[in-house]
C-alpha cells in the first residue's frame, strides 16, 4: 500500500484498528474512552487516526509492562520481608524454648568456665608439689591423672540451666 500524503492523518475504522491490534472493537471502544486511541474528528463515521493511536497504545504497553514489573519487585521484596520476620520469630522461639542461644551467652558462658579451668590447672603445681614429694614416679603419675580427670571432668558438666542464667544476666545488665 502506497501512502501519500502525511501519515499522520491515516484514520482507519475501529474494527481495522481492531483486528490490527488483536483485541476486539469493545476493546477498542474502552481504549477510546481512556483517550488511548485516538477519534478523527473531522470524520464522522467514526474512524480512527492510526498513526497516534498506535503510538499511544504501544507506548502504554510499555508503561503497563514497567508497572507489571514494579508490581512484581514489590511483591518480590515483601515475601522476602515477610520470610525474614518468620525467621526472626523462630528464632525468637527457639529461644524461648531453650534451643537457641545468643552467641554472646555461649561466649560469656564459655569464657568464664575456660577461665575457671585455666586458673584450676594453673593452680594444680602447688597443690599437688607437697603430696608428691618423695613418690615413686607411678605414683606421681596417679595422682596427676586423677587430679587433671577432676579438673577436666567439671567441663563435661554442662547443663543448659548455664545458658539460661547468663542469658538472664546479660538481659539485666542491658536493660541498665
Amino acid at each position: 500500500m502506497k501512502v501519500k500524503g502525511d501519515v499522520k492523518k491515516i484514520t482507519v475504522t475501529q474494527r481495522q484498528l481492531a483486528s490490527a491490534f488483536g483485541v476486539t472493537p469493545a476493546r477498542v471502544n474502552h481504549l477510546i474512552k481512556d483517550e488511548i486511541v485516538v477519534r478523527d474528528e473531522d470524520n464522522p463515521g467514526g474512524a480512527v487516526l492510526l498513526y497516534e493511536s498506535v503510538k499511544r497504545y504501544w507506548s502504554g504497553q510499555k508503561n503497563e509492562e514497567v508497572s507489571i514489573e514494579a508490581e512484581l519487585d514489590l511483591t518480590r521484596e515483601r515475601a522476602k520481608h515477610e520470610k525474614t520476620k518468620r525467621e526472626i520469630a523462630e528464632l525468637r522461639l527457639a529461644k524461648m524454648e531453650n534451643r537457641a542461644y545468643s552467641a554472646r551467652t555461649v561466649e560469656l558462658v564459655l569464657t568464664e568456665m575456660l577461665s575457671n579451668l585455666r586458673t584450676q590447672l594453673l593452680g594444680m603445681p602447688s597443690k599437688l608439689a607437697p603430696q608428691l614429694e618423695g613418690k615413686p614416679r607411678g605414683q606421681i603419675y596417679e595422682l596427676m591423672t586423677r587430679e587433671l580427670e577432676e579438673r577436666l571432668s567439671e567441663l563435661s558438666e554442662y547443663t543448659p540451666e548455664l545458658f539460661t542464667e547468663e542469658e538472664i544476666e546479660a538481659d539485666d545488665e542491658d536493660s541498665d
